[in-house]
């Protein structure tokens, strides 16, 4: 799933099921989107490093020093259900809901990866294991049904939107909830291009 993906549906999901309990906690949504995202920076850290710093073409990043170790083990680490779980009933005993929110932010991000990834699937159970769930469908791959996955996002995405517009106190929150559903749709050509053409 896209990055952006993740926090607005994440966000909504956990807004819409915490109810007015989540509602009330000082920058709530700001806890859940920051969490929602965290899952993905070392993606990001990565695709710095290789494209702009080694200079790394993207086919080859992608394809193969994706899938080193050290990589991976980062990447796995970022994604773990267990690490997630662990640090979220770590802030629950010590009765920090932002903190505890935080985490179920970022294991809900995590989780939605983990149906939605096929040859680049990540090691959820990591360290305790490398297993890696290879989903019959992909985000982004047309191969593996990326093309009515992306669809299927951008739809559910752009609802969970919709319903999370008018729970956004600030005029930077909606801008941004906008910025991010935009890019949405561009983000997956984007991808379609750095694959076929670089």
């Amino acid at each position: 799933m896209n990055t952006q993906s993740h926090a607005i549906l994440t966000c909504a999901l956990l807004r819409f099921f915490g109810g007015e309990r989540v509602a009330r906690l000082p920058r709530i949504n700001l806890v859940l989107c920051c969490g929602a995202l965290t899952p993905d920076i070392p993606i990001y850290i990565f695709l710095a490093w290789g494209s702009l710093i080694a200079g790394i073409p993207q086919q080859q990043l992608w394809n193969e020093v994706y899938f080193q170790p050290g990589w991976s083990a980062l990447i796995g680490a970022f994604h773990s259900f267990p690490l997630w779980g662990a640090a979220l009933a770590l802030f629950w005993w010590l009765k920090r809901p932002r903190a505890a929110l935080f985490c179920l932010a970022g294991l809900l991000g995590a989780a939605e990866d983990f149906f939605l990834h096929h040859n680049d699937a990540h090691m959820h159970f990591w360290p305790f294991s490398h297993w890696r769930f290879i989903s019959p469908v992909s985000y982004w791959n047309p191969a593996y049904h990326g093309i009515p996955a992306a669809l299927a996002e951008i739809i559910v995405v752009t609802i969970a939107g919709f319903w999370l517009r008018p729970r956004l106190a600030s005029r930077w929150g909606k801008g941004l909830l906008l910025i991010a559903l935009l890019s949405l749709i561009a983000n997956h050509g984007l991808w379609v291009m750095i694959f076929r053409f670089f």
